[in-house]
């Protein structure tokens, strides 16, 4: 009786990716710290590397190749993160904060 509801298809997995997506824009946006807004970036990393492999197992029933576009995607995510926080590192040792209001401020 309760088979079908508990079946999860493609639309479950585009609402959780549509769901984490918003969730980043709204971080990235929103956010005035460095560091809140690469964590974001990731979040949307996330939702897209969840559409990948929903469309690869539902589309052609083989998930070889979003496998393959998954993880190219997550070792791009894991090198911008390493770039990230090189920088951020070194715009907290000339700054003493990560805060990016309090840079522009301090620019000015």
């Amino acid at each position: 009786m309760t088979d079908g509801f508990f079946d999860i298809g493609l639309f479950h997995y585009i609402i959780l990716a549509i769901i984490l997506f918003i969730i980043g824009m709204t971080g990235v946006i929103v956010s005035r710290s460095m560091f809140r807004i690469v964590m974001s970036m990731f979040v949307i990393c996330i939702s897209v590397v969840i559409n990948f492999l929903a469309f690869g197992c539902y589309c052609s029933d083989s998930l070889k190749y979003a496998n393959i576009m998954s993880f190219l995607i997550i070792v791009m995510t894991l090198l911008q993160a390493t770039g990230a926080f090189a920088l951020f590192l070194k715009v907290y040792h000339s700054n003493e904060y990560l805060d990016i209001e309090k840079i522009k401020d301090k620019e000015n």
